[in-house]
This record gives C-alpha cells, structure tokens and sequence, in this order.
C-alpha cells in the first residue's frame, strides 16, 4: 500500500477541481510504449524537482533507482524509496507507509520552489471539494513576517506587482 501525490506543470493542468481530475485521470492511463521512469525530455522544473527529491529519496525502478551495495550499506534505505512515473507534464509518486511523514512537506516545498502544482491524492473524490494548489508564493514566503504586515501582500499572492 502507498500514499499517492502528485506534483505537475501547472501551465499544463486546469484549474478548476473537477477539470483537473478529468485531466489527471486521462494522463494516468499510462497507456503510452514510453519509459515512465526516464526524466529527460521534460519540463525543466519537473527535472529540477525530481533531481533534488530523488537524492534524498531514490527510485524503486529505473536510472536513479539504488544499486544492491547501497542496500547492504544502509538497511533503512528502503524506507526511502519512492516510486515514481513520469510523464510529459506531471510526476506521480507513490510512496510507502515506511517513507518518513516529513517526506509530505518536503515534496510540497519542492513542489513550491520550482513553480509547480502539488495534489495530495488522499482524498481523491470527483467533487467540488477537491483541493489543487496551484502556488503563486512559497509557504515561507506566504508566511514571514514581512509579507503579514505588507499591505501588498494580496497582490504578491496573486502575482500582480505592487
């Protein structure tokens, strides 16, 4: 069993929750002959993301995934891995329940760092409900001090320039 999130090019995906699960379930019929596992030829914030996730929490499958002497050096490796498929505009993880919880945020926070979209697909449900984050500012940004009292802050939110 696995946790399933997703982080995705947002110039790519819709907006609105229900249009973006349409599109989401389209794309996840991984129907395609190509390699789900090979990284080259994307977007480069889904490079860049992925680059910087996958040194910390390598691939089950595929070129990142770890050799058999990484295993036998450290015997909680393998509650690092993820699996990963990649596709042209969106990279779906699937992530086991013996991956640390703190792999949440720190997928979110990438997620923020390089302009892309995020979706927790735990409460996944074809509803209006259904949250898609779609950053215009980093959580820290969206956080500090500075953006609390700013008066412009509202336009930083929604990306017009005060």
């Amino acid at each position: 069993m696995s946790v399933d999130v997703l982080v995705f090019d947002k110039s790519k995906a819709p907006t609105e929750p229900m249009e973006f699960l349409k599109w989401f379930y389209k794309k996840s019929e991984w129907s395609s002959d190509r390699d789900y596992n090979d990284i080259k030829g994307k977007s480069q914030p889904l490079v860049d993301f992925f680059m910087e996730l996958v040194k910390e929490y390598p691939s089950m499958n595929g070129e990142f995934a770890p050799d058999d002497e990484e295993f036998e050096n450290d015997p909680e490796f393998e509650s690092k891995l993820i699996d990963y498929t990649i596709d042209d505009d969106l990279i779906y993880m699937g992530i086991a329940y013996s991956v640390p919880d703190e792999v949440f945020d720190k997928i979110e926070d990438l997620a923020y760092k390089h302009g892309l979209g995020y979706y927790d697909m735990v409460n996944v449900h074809l509803d209006r409900e259904t949250v898609v984050k779609i950053p215009q500012i980093s959580r820290d940004e969206l956080n500090s001090p500075d953006n609390k009292k700013n008066k412009g802050f509202l336009s930083k939110l929604f990306g017009r320039k005060g």
